[in-house]
């Protein structure tokens, strides 16, 4: 069975349950344990399913993983985007872009498994090239408001400012999953909102920044 034929299988509303609940086993265990220590046998526990319904859908552990990291990560940049969906200032609504980007250590380790993965096998990494292009979509989008606004005043290109903060939110994502100690959520937000005024030529201050 190929991830193409696992995904036709979705247009049955009883096998998309199924296999969202097996997807959603295998992301919280990833989440938490990493993708080495997940076995077939703890996504049937976490998921309740038999090992056998997992393998109705999926050939081994392996397809388990390489869907679930695929369609988590998309996932998670389309819940990103509705963190601004709400509000108006383009000021605000790039420090809510910002902050919650990496402020959720599940998130930042499914990522980082999604990039591992993709490095050492060519056929994820258009998968990943999706994820960053829908992260640059919603951020040029605000980029070009705060422009027009006269709120920002970007030292690049739309495209170059966002890969640049992307760049800044991807390192940022690599120390929350791995806990790097020095690495707490305020030092975090106050880095990225720094980083980000520099490129847009502003300050984002929020209380306690210097």
């Amino acid at each position: 069975m190929t991830a193409a034929d696992v995904t036709q299988l979705g247009e049955d509303p009883l096998v998309t349950a199924s296999r969202r609940r097996i997807l959603g086993a295998a992301e919280r265990l990833i989440g938490v344990h990493g993708i080495e220590k997940v076995r077939l046998r703890d996504i049937a526990q976490e998921a309740g399913v038999s090992i056998g319904k997992i393998q109705h859908y999926f050939d081994n552990r392996d397809q388990v993983i390489e869907a679930m990291l695929g369609a988590a990560s998309m996932r998670r940049v389309e819940e990103w985007a509705t963190f601004a969906n709400d509000i108006d200032d383009p000021a605000t609504k790039m420090v809510s872009l910002l902050e919650h980007a990496i402020t959720d250590r599940e998130r930042c380790t499914v990522w980082l498994a999604t990039t591992s993965v993709a490095s050492r096998n060519e056929q994820f990494i258009p998968d990943v090239a999706r994820i960053y292009a829908a992260w640059r979509a919603k951020l040029v989008e605000v980029i070009d408001a705060g422009r027009h606004d006269a709120v920002f005043h970007p030292t690049a290109s739309a495209d170059e400012v966002a890969d640049g903060i992307i760049c800044a939110i991807d390192g940022l994502m690599t120390a929350v999953a791995v806990a790097l100690p020095d690495y707490t959520p305020e030092r975090n937000a106050r880095m990225l909102r720094h980083i980000a005024g520099l490129l847009l030529g502003t300050r984002f201050e929020a209380e306690g920044d210097k």
